[in-house]
């Protein structure tokens, strides 16, 4: 039997294509960005590395790939990062 290839999302931040399963999956929300856990929230996704935070933020890739110009607040997306074991 053939096994079913799993779906390759790129890193905002590094670029680096992934599976989705390798990767944290937010989305925009009043201007401010929300962890996805369970890849089912509506709008367009950005997809990230756990350890590529800072280089999006410096890359301001949130407001790219959102297509959103203004200030984007990371506050859950960085409470979430810190919970994670190796952060």
């Amino acid at each position: 039997m053939s096994r079913k290839k799993l779906r390759q999302r790129s890193c905002i931040a590094c670029r680096k294509l992934e599976n989705w399963t390798d990767l944290i999956r937010t989305v925009l929300v009043n201007n401010e960005v929300k962890v996805d856990l369970n890849h089912r929230m509506p709008g367009r996704g950005a997809w990230l590395h756990r350890n590529c935070i800072r280089v999006a933020l410096e890359r301001k890739a949130f407001n790219h790939s959102f297509k959103f110009e203004g200030e984007i607040k990371y506050q859950e997306l960085e409470d979430y990062l810190k919970n994670l074991s190796d952060y």
